[in-house]
């Protein structure tokens, strides 16, 4: 496995003591290897901590940008739209826990090195680059591709589809990645996964990336009634 910081192993241990609770990774056929994808769900913040503390394997996460650009820009996004757009926090609220919890958060992303992703579609390239490059180092990205901008909930109900257009760079290469659909519940503590699925299956089954989107999605709201 590839080896954090060492500031990062001691911090991590903390952060998890904390902020995550042991949750149990229950899987309906095979247990995840990179390279592949895992769809999940974002259940809140929970969902990207519970999965870089309880997956044992190596990973990369995708994430909003502003959460890899240092103190001020996380401090940005949690005050003035994480929290007031998607917690539902109000606005003062929002600065006062933005303002304390930024320093933490900031270093915490630090420490996952996330892959950043836009909502430009120029800037999708380079998310792709980065994420082509984990796959070929045996990474298994982690993606969040529910809509999130009118808050979580606990169902997704529309999925981004940039990690099918991920899946079509790469099967273009020569990788056909496994797809690994799951679901958090943060109540339950635990992870369902499903078994995986390569992407050309998919391709095959669905055709077009927000028929493959959908699908996916409704899987994924299944599993949370197991």
């Amino acid at each position: 496995m590839e080896k954090k910081p060492l500031w990062y192993r001691f911090y991590g241990r903390i952060v998890k003591l904390f902020l995550t609770k042991k949750t149990k990774i229950e899987y309906l056929g095979e247990k995840i290897a990179g390279p592949s994808v895992v769809i999940s769900n974002h259940e809140g913040a929970a969902g990207p901590l519970t999965w870089e503390y309880n997956l044992k394997t190596d990973k990369k996460f995708w994430s909003a940008h502003e959460m890899t650009e240092g103190v001020k820009s996380v401090f940005r996004y949690l005050a003035y739209y994480y929290f007031p757009e998607k917690k539902h926090f109000s606005k003062f609220f929002s600065r006062l826990i933005g303002f304390i919890g930024s320093p933490f958060v900031s270093l915490t992303f630090k420490g996952m090195a996330p892959i950043p992703t836009h909502n430009s579609a120029m800037k999708l390239v380079s998310t792709l680059r980065a994420s082509e490059a984990a796959l070929n180092n045996g990474n298994t990205l982690i993606i969040f591709p529910e809509d999130s901008s009118k808050g979580y909930f606990e169902k997704p109900k529309f999925f981004f589809s940039g990690f099918v257009v991920l899946g079509e760079r790469m099967l273009a290469k020569g990788m056909d990645l496994p797809i690994y659909v799951s679901y958090f519940s943060k109540g339950k503590k635990k992870i369902t996964v499903d078994p995986p699925v390569m992407f050309s299956m998919l391709k095959e089954l669905y055709g077009e990336r927000e028929a493959i989107s959908e699908n996916l999605r409704i899987r994924m709201n299944e599993l949370a009634d197991m």
